[in-house]
């Protein structure tokens, strides 16, 4: 890539972050970033369809980078009190980008994400698992389950405590025992 393709994107990243720090999605417009970003509208449009494009290339970018952060995700499936401290902690690492990007309307598509990701990853290692109603369900809750009972408690609670309790409840239903 260009360096003057780099400099666009890198300015188109950086204003659209900054604006979402203050603004929701869908008050943001493609005029908005492109004054902001000090380019033009056809300059957006050469590398993405909307704001919406934009946005979900952004969040892509942000779970795969949650992922490289997990040596080995089929742990949740053996381990997951580890599994789930190493997504609390990549997510952690990455919540300087998670907050913009998935705030507002678009705050239920972290944890959806982490869900697909992560069961696409499975199902890729362990094809036969792609039909077990128990595996679906146990990735469902876990993922889900954990991910919004961390958001609703940290505050509170703090981040240690929080894990502890929700690693607590990962081992009391250990995927064996259900």
């Amino acid at each position: 890539m260009d360096l003057r393709k780099k400099k666009t994107l890198r300015a188109i990243r950086e204003a659209f972050y900054e604006m979402r720090r203050h603004k929701n999605l869908e008050q943001i417009s493609v005029t908005e970033l492109a004054q902001e970003a000090e380019i033009s509208k056809a300059t957006f449009y050469l590398h993405y369809r909307d704001i919406y494009d934009l946005s979900e290339q952004l969040q892509l970018e942000v779970i795969r980078a949650v992922f490289a952060k997990i040596d080995n995700p089929m742990e949740i499936l053996s381990h997951p009190t580890e599994f789930m401290r190493k997504m609390v902690s990549a997510l952690e690492s990455e919540k300087e980008n998670i907050d913009p990007l998935f705030s507002g309307a678009q705050a239920a598509t972290l944890p959806i994400s982490i869900e697909a990701n992560l069961k696409k990853y499975i199902f890729e290692q362990a094809p036969d698992l792609k039909e077990d109603a128990k595996i679906n369900v146990y990735l469902s809750y876990h993922i889900l389950g954990g991910y919004y009972a961390y958001v609703e408690n940290v505050d509170k609670l703090g981040y240690k405590k929080v894990l502890h309790v929700i690693q607590n409840i990962q081992n009391a239903s250990i995927l064996n025992e259900i």
